[in-house]
């Protein structure tokens, strides 16, 4: 089984990212996640599971002011320890989930070191980008693409077209040699959206239209399934490419 790391990463909040993280956690069934936020958001993995090792580990990574006043710069020194510690750890392909307004910090503290350290371990590092229309995801997505070349073994983009298309040509200047693949725009009866928050991709499958005929009627809980089954299947395939490198 080989070792290796794959994360998804954005700076900027609001873009899909976990989505995407999710959909790689369902299209490779096996591999852990890690969880880079200031609170733990992927929840369903381990919801009923009492015995066993979780599958996903949460690292609350972010230090706070005070923190860093209080030890004179040292809490934000250290503040990556224990999820660095876990990634050099892996014995299984792993999923790494970056939050928002992390990705930057964390990609920027992976010196020759850091590398050298993977390497003596026999993990490769993989990086998913998201990007969307917004000028700001463009640019953080753009910059961290850049930082990961000395060290990304694979690099993918995922362009999330709910915000509308980004220009071809800005595009591929942003992915810079990263494969890019694309999730469309996806229209949800309105309904459909609060089940896809409250559940994550994991229960979709399992979902039936008599689930909610009750309540919504027979029409409008087939088009609510129809929303959420579809909608998994388009984030699988827009992140197949780097799951497929992740499972090889």
């Amino acid at each position: 089984m080989p070792k290796k790391l794959l994360l998804v990463a954005q700076e900027t909040g609001g873009v899909g990212k976990s989505t995407l993280a999710r959909g790689i956690a369902e299209a490779v069934p096996d591999a852990p996640i890690i969880e880079i936020e200031s609170t733990q958001r992927i929840l369903e993995y381990d919801h009923d599971k009492t015995k066993g090792p979780k599958r996903v580990s949460h690292f609350p990574v972010r230090a706070d002011r005070a923190s860093i006043d209080r030890t004179g710069g040292q809490a934000a020194r250290a503040e990556f320890d224990g999820v660095i510690n876990a990634m050099v750890s892996i014995t299984l392909p792993t999923i790494v989930d970056v939050g928002a307004n992390t990705a930057a910090s964390l990609l920027g503290s992976f010196d020759d070191e850091f590398v050298a350290g993977l390497a003596n371990t026999e993990i490769d590092l993989g990086l998913l980008v998201v990007v969307t229309s917004d000028a700001g995801a463009l640019t953080d997505g753009a910059k961290l693409l850049a930082r990961s070349k000395h060290w990304a073994k694979a690099r993918f983009v995922v362009e999330n077209k709910f915000r509308g298309n980004i220009d071809p040509t800005m595009l591929k200047r942003v992915a810079d040699g990263a494969q890019v693949t694309t999730l469309p725009k996806w229209v949800f009866e309105p309904r459909s959206l609060s089940i896809l928050q409250a559940t994550g991709l994991y229960a979709i499958p399992n979902l039936k239209t008599a689930d909610f005929q009750k309540e919504h009627g027979f029409n409008e809980a087939r088009r609510m399934i129809g929303d959420l089954k579809g909608f998994r299947l388009a984030v699988m395939e827009a992140v197949r490419p780097a799951a497929t490198w992740l499972a090889s």
